[in-house]
């Protein structure tokens, strides 16, 4: 019985739940850059659009995918712009 609760206690710890969303925007083609915010534990929290394409240096925003995991005790966002 304990090996069981053991176990059971393990896969809970390490498992997640992932949902990813990617629109297309803007009618401006797919482009070659890529720009990613996301966010971290500890630090900064800023998850923006404006972040993405600043850390990418892109200026006309093609795509952009929305990736949220949830974790058993907090949640990772993550948000990816393509574009020129």
């Amino acid at each position: 019985m304990k090996k069981i609760l053991m176990i059971t206690s393990c896969v809970a710890l390490f498992s997640s739940c992932t949902l990813s969303h990617t629109i297309t925007c803007t009618n401006n083609p797919v482009g070659t850059k890529t720009g990613v915010a996301k966010t971290k534990i500890f630090g900064d929290q800023d998850i923006s659009y404006a972040t993405a394409c600043k850390n990418g240096k892109i200026s006309k925003v093609g795509t952009t995918e929305i990736k949220m995991t949830n974790y058993l005790l907090f949640l990772q966002t993550k948000i990816t712009v393509t574009g020129e």
